[in-house]
């Protein structure tokens, strides 16, 4: 390696394209010449570069250690990890002897692993997260076995063991409840654990949504009706579920959707356990516990005369807010491995996650909370092409969210003008790396040859 390769524009070029750093300094260690790529990974122009010692650019932060300073010391091949402008680099250094020149040049060659050791850190985490939820999972069916946990309500996150002890604290005791919290939470769950836990456990549990049935038939799927009560009704006559749930629990899911002619006779019930079945004249009395559900804002509709402040009030005793899955983010691996194992068993399949799904979908925001999140693993089950399901089995609608909240949050400390003008540069940068003339380049980028020509300059490419 004689002085004519510092001169000759041709091997200039050639070592230009390549994608790793080029490194060249004398025996004394003062640089010689770097490629493009080079210039890059430091972070400064060759100007700012050549002639300079390494001792130099080390202490002013081009890059630490000294891969040369080392090859140096030591006469033999050197690899070290680097670090310069927040990115890691592997730099290996290589004493190079020319002996018709009696000369010894420094080589190092510099390969850019930053995105690497990402990958490798996240596969990692990801990997003890697996193993952590998979103990998690074995922990909670052994606890199951010996029925000291609940079977439904699954995750470690601080709201949700609060959750759970307030289901414990209130099962004991016959207060009317309301649980709050939007569709998809749960809700359903939360009650039947709570009439598990109660001392009504031995009863029926009874459970009606509101919304489901058309208004003309709830009073009488309530209530019950005499016989001849209306036309087509049975001629014995038929008990309500409010006299079904006898001696345990009616759980009113929906309870906003329950229309306004009906809530005085829920008030009746609430208060005194009593009620008229639909065609009847005498007072029927009950001893069951009520628990309410809603995902709709009660007290707004009570301004609206949506809903009886009285009957409100007799609900509320108990409010119980079940939070939303995107607000315990930590409980959505547990969740996921366990429809995992569920719709591995139902379906009979052997369906594993690939290291980076798990991450797309602790970062999904979940609008259907764990409804959506059950449903989602079961098709992913059932539709996914081979037994690892990868990021592409994926719906649109998850990737699509993740790249957004990604773009958002690389904005967060920079300007919009800021932010484009970083993406236009990584642009730049791939076409010149990419492409051997300007012309090509600028092509590729939809750009005139003069606009690309100004954009290198810009950016001192």
């Amino acid at each position: 390696m004689g002085n004519y390769f510092f001169n000759d524009r041709h091997f200039h070029q050639v070592f230009n394209h390549l994608k790793d750093g080029i490194f060249i300094a004398d025996k004394n260690g003062v640089a010689l010449w770097c490629n493009d790529t080079s210039t890059r990974q430091i972070g400064a122009p060759r100007s700012k570069i050549v002639g300079r010692h390494v001792n130099d650019l080390e202490n002013n932060g081009f890059f630490t250690p000294s891969v040369t300073k080392i090859v140096l010391e030591n006469r033999e091949v050197v690899t070290k990890v680097q670090t310069s402008k927040d990115r890691q680099f592997l730099a290996t250094g290589y004493l190079v002897k020319i002996d018709e020149d009696n000369a010894e040049y420094i080589l190092v060659q510099v390969k850019d692993i930053t995105e690497t050791v990402k990958n490798s850190f996240k596969l990692e985490k990801a990997e003890s997260l697996m193993r952590q939820y998979w103990e998690e999972l074995q922990e909670m069916k052994k606890s199951r076995q010996r029925g000291k946990t609940s079977q439904l309500i699954i995750g470690n996150s601080k709201s949700n063991e609060e959750l759970l002890d307030l289901v414990n604290r209130v099962a004991t005791v016959d207060a009317t409840i309301l649980l709050t919290g939007e569709s998809g939470v749960g809700k359903s769950l939360i009650a039947g654990e709570i009439h598990k836990h109660s001392p009504r456990r031995d009863k029926n549990f009874v459970q009606i949504n509101c919304g489901a049935i058309p208004e003309t038939l709830l009073e009488s799927e309530l209530f019950g009706y005499k016989k001849g009560a209306f036309t087509g009704a049975s001629q014995s006559g038929k008990k309500g579920l409010v006299e079904k749930a006898d001696g345990g629990t009616l759980f009113l899911d929906e309870i906003g959707e329950l229309p306004l002619a009906l809530q005085p006779k829920l008030l009746q019930l609430v208060q005194d356990k009593s009620f008229i079945p639909v065609g009847g004249t005498e007072l029927k009395k009950v001893d069951i516990r009520i628990i309410a559900a809603t995902n709709q804002d009660l007290q707004q509709m009570v301004q609206e005369k949506r809903f009886r402040e009285d009957l409100y009030y007799r609900l509320n005793v108990v409010s119980i807010q079940i939070p939303a899955l995107r607000e315990r983010k930590e409980d959505i691996p547990p969740l996921i491995y366990h429809y995992l194992n569920t719709f591995n068993d139902k379906y009979m399949k052997k369906s594993s996650l690939d290291s980076g799904v798990l991450e797309y979908l602790q970062n999904y925001s979940w609008p259907g909370n764990i409804r959506e999140l059950e449903n989602m693993i079961e098709r992913l089950i059932v539709t996914a092409k081979e037994e690892t399901i990868t990021v592409s089995d994926l719906p649109d609608k998850i990737l699509y969210e993740e790249i957004m909240d990604h773009s958002i949050r690389k904005l967060n400390n920079q300007s919009l003008p800021e932010y484009l003008e970083t993406i236009e540069r990584r642009l730049i940068e791939e076409a010149k790396v990419k492409y051997p003339s300007t012309r090509k380049a600028a092509e590729s980028l939809g750009l005139t040859q003069s606009s690309y020509l100004r954009r290198l300059k810009k950016y001192e490419f």
